[in-house]
């Protein structure tokens, strides 16, 4: 009895560890958007900031910044890339293009599910922004957010362009 007893406990183990094993499947990779500066090292987010914070901004000025993004997932995404100040009048002076297209506040970016783009978003300040930039000091970002295609392009700037000094409705 001994015997059987071991050898139905047996039995009992190769089955479940079957089941396990069978309904283990294959492993999915991770799906994640990620970003680099060089195309190589690849990170969940940029580990320096895309403009130099001690850059002296004057009316007519312009810098771009390169850096890369992978859609590592399985669905079409966009990459809005952002202009952002501390500063209103900054903010009403600055705007954001992606290779040389006609943004404002939002540049939005199309990325295809598993694909790798370079991005060079260009940040200019209007020619004719007021005194109130020319004196003052601000910080000035450039912020990258994504969402899926579903989503409204740059839903929370809509309309900002045209506060833009310089802007024509």
């Amino acid at each position: 009895m001994t015997n059987n007893a071991a050898v139905v406990t047996a039995a009992g183990g190769a089955l479940l560890a079957i089941v396990v094993l069978i309904g283990a499947g294959t492993a999915r990779p991770v799906q994640s958007v990620s970003y680099s500066t060089d195309g190589r090292l690849w990170l969940q987010s940029l580990a320096e900031p895309l403009l130099d914070k001690d850059i002296r901004w004057v009316p007519g000025d312009s810098r771009t910044s390169e850096f890369h993004i992978h859609n590592g997932t399985d669905r079409d995404g966009r990459l809005q890339v952002i202009v952002n100040s501390d500063n209103s009048a900054f903010v009403r002076a600055l705007s954001v293009s992606i290779a040389g297209g006609s943004f404002g506040a939002c540049a939005p970016v199309e990325v295809p599910a598993g694909e790798k783009k370079r991005i060079d978003a260009t940040v200019t300040m209007s020619d004719v922004a007021g005194n109130d930039t020319r004196n003052s000091s601000a910080e000035v970002d450039l912020v990258l957010q994504w969402s899926d295609n579903t989503s409204s392009v740059c839903p929370e700037f809509a309309g900002r362009e045209l506060e833009q000094e310089g802007a024509q409705p």
